[in-house]
């Protein structure tokens, strides 16, 4: 059969060769451009940049920058920008050389607790005190917690004055934490003295 019978009835020729011709494409022909061919795909050109960007080795952050002393939001700046408290200042003053004088006298008391506890003894009429032999080691207990107890107070109290904080409370707080102290102590040395046991018997009637 020669080609233009082939053509005339749609049959393709074979080639000399014997191989099949390559199959017949039933798509409509497209109105712009061709076919992709098989096994083809679209990908967006910003997946490259993607791909990219993280396949590229991590950069470590910039380190925090330092905050410049006076800087706001630094101790300084903060206790900069209070205002003066003057009448703080003054109060706290006042009470810390109370303060002062009390601690002084505390600690003269301790060591000379057995003649002050003989004046209250004879003013009252107990009778004879006979110091205990404990007496001299808590009066130098006493005399230390004191005076360690007033360096505290006073330390605080000038480290809230320069942040321009509120610092009159704590002498108030110092005092009320000796006067306790100093009545735990009394009681002690009072209510172990055979003396003064039987002279509370005597006012009970017991």
């Amino acid at each position: 059969m020669t080609q233009d019978e082939a053509a005339r009835n749609g049959t393709p020729e074979r080639a000399d060769d014997g191989a099949a011709p390559p199959p017949r494409d039933e798509r409509p022909r497209p109105q712009y451009g061709e076919y992709a061919p098989e096994g083809w795909s679209w990908q967006p050109p910003g997946d490259d940049r993607t791909d990219a960007a993280a396949s590229a080795p991590a950069t470590p952050p910039p380190p925090p920058a330092a905050t410049p002393v006076g800087a706001p939001g630094s101790g300084a700046a903060d206790g900069a920008a209070r205002p003066p408290r003057t009448i703080d200042r003054f109060f706290t003053i006042l009470l810390l050389a109370l303060g002062a004088i009390g601690a002084w006298n505390t600690s003269v008391s301790l060591q000379q607790l057995p003649g002050a506890i003989q004046g209250v003894y004879t003013d009252q009429g107990v009778g004879t005190y006979s110091p205990q032999p404990w007496l001299p080691t808590l009066a130098l207990i006493g005399t230390v917690f004191m005076l360690a107890l007033y360096a505290a107070v006073l330390g605080w109290s000038i480290m809230r004055l320069r942040a321009r904080r509120l610092a009159f409370w704590v002498p108030l707080v110092g005092g009320a934490v000796a006067f306790l102290a100093t009545m735990v102590l009394t009681s002690i040395v009072f209510f172990t003295d055979p003396t003064f046991q039987s002279y509370l018997e005597r006012m009970t009637g017991v």
